[in-house]
């Protein structure tokens, strides 16, 4: 089992997920890419933006939904503790 922070989000009918990483993850593209497809998959959510934890940097699947997210404080996400 894997415990991570994530939102799932409904935004003018688009739902998606954020979901917070170590920046380290969030530094390795082939890694970021793989836990792209994996929490798509686990959330049933095909768009998924990851955040850095400390550097707040973003990366997803879909370009208009990253930069929505990009526009949003993290504290107005609803985070919760999701465990797959």
């Amino acid at each position: 089992m894997t415990t991570f922070k994530a939102a799932l989000v409904r935004e003018q009918n688009v739902t998606f997920a954020v979901v917070m990483v170590k920046d380290h993850v969030f530094n390795s593209p082939s890694t970021s890419d793989d836990l792209i497809r994996s929490v798509s998959v686990a959330m049933r959510c095909p768009l998924v933006v990851l955040m850095g934890e400390s550097n707040r940097k973003l990366r997803g699947n879909r370009q208009d939904v990253v930069n929505f997210v990009a526009r949003v404080h993290p504290s107005r996400l609803p985070w919760k503790n999701w465990t797959i």
